[in-house]
């Protein structure tokens, strides 16, 4: 260590780069998350090194593990930044004069079918208010953790504590083909599923749809014969083939030319609204979380079951 520094020097990005890289056990884990460089964050945890006067992480192995020292300073740093994020928060709010900045994170077709009324909204509302939207894929919750996002629409497979939530739609999985596709016509079989030529939708490596769960129970295997990690131009990837996606029937909204037809199987997609305790009572906040239920209750069925 270089030298013992004020501790008072000390700022919250500073802290906030030590909670992420304690929660991520990985200065490049910390970097991406931070959308900072490895160097910047190793600087910035050398300096915290030397403020605090412990090492805070050692090596094991290829992994860091933080010292008890570094337990207490991140259990006190985590207090600290949630009490200084309460003091910023204005009581009021008048979208017509808000310049807030909100982060919406959620994964492709929350994106496709939220954020076209979304955008509407601020502009007829709030056009001064800025929107940041990122990628949640399955990290949501872990964005919310580090402060990354205000807000995830997304299907949650559990509730951790500390977290508020609200479902904002349940629909049921459906499959897509081309309007040419003799399943358009008489419909899919069990069976038919079985040995059908699928698309899917594989947004990270080793990610798996959430209705194949309810395949392993039956016993159907899912046999890919194309994977894609998004569902950009799926619909002009589908038509004229015999491929098959499954997908929530919401899907329809997206893909009006592809045929939709009940899935085999049933198994529901339920799209919950989370955000941490830091903005439950922001009016900013609240104003959009609210905007977006609304718009969850306006949408229209899919597919009609």
């Amino acid at each position: 260590m270089s030298g013992h520094i004020d501790p008072l020097r000390t700022d919250f990005h500073a802290l906030q780069t030590l909670v992420t890289v304690h929660r991520h056990s990985s200065i490049r884990a910390a970097a991406d998350a931070l959308g900072l460089s490895q160097s910047s964050v190793s600087y910035t945890i050398d300096r915290l090194r030397d403020s605090f006067g412990d090492p805070l992480f050692v090596r094991l192995g290829r992994n860091i593990e933080p010292t008890d020292r570094c337990n207490a300073v991140v259990k006190g740093a985590e207090a600290l930044l949630r009490d200084f994020e309460a003091l910023t928060i204005s009581d009021s709010f008048d979208p017509s004069t808000a310049t807030d900045r909100l982060v919406f994170s959620c994964n492709f077709y929350e994106r496709a079918t939220f954020l076209p009324t979304i955008m509407r909204h601020i502009n007829a509302e709030a056009p001064n208010v800025r929107l940041t939207v990122v990628q949640a894929n399955s990290d949501g919750h872990r964005q919310l953790e580090d402060g990354m996002c205000d807000v995830v629409v997304a299907p949650m497979q559990s509730h951790p504590s500390g977290f508020h939530f609200r479902r904002l739609i349940t629909e049921r999985y459906a499959c897509f083909v081309s309007r040419n596709s003799p399943f358009a016509r008489h419909g899919i079989t069990l069976e038919d599923y079985a040995h059908a030529r699928h698309v899917v939708v594989r947004p990270s490596i080793g990610w798996r749809p959430y209705f194949t769960e309810v395949l392993d129970r039956l016993g159907v295997p899912l046999e890919a014969w194309l994977e894609v990690p998004s569902f950009a131009d799926i619909d002009r990837i589908i038509a004229d083939t015999n491929l098959v996606l499954t997908a929530t029937d919401g899907v329809a909204r997206i893909f009006p030319d592809l045929a939709v037809i009940p899935a085999p199987f049933h198994r529901e997609f339920p799209v919950e609204m989370s955000w941490a305790g830091r903005t439950h009572n922001a009016p900013a906040h609240r104003w959009f979380r609210d905007l977006i239920a609304r718009i969850a209750a306006d949408l229209k069925p899919g597919l009609q079951q």
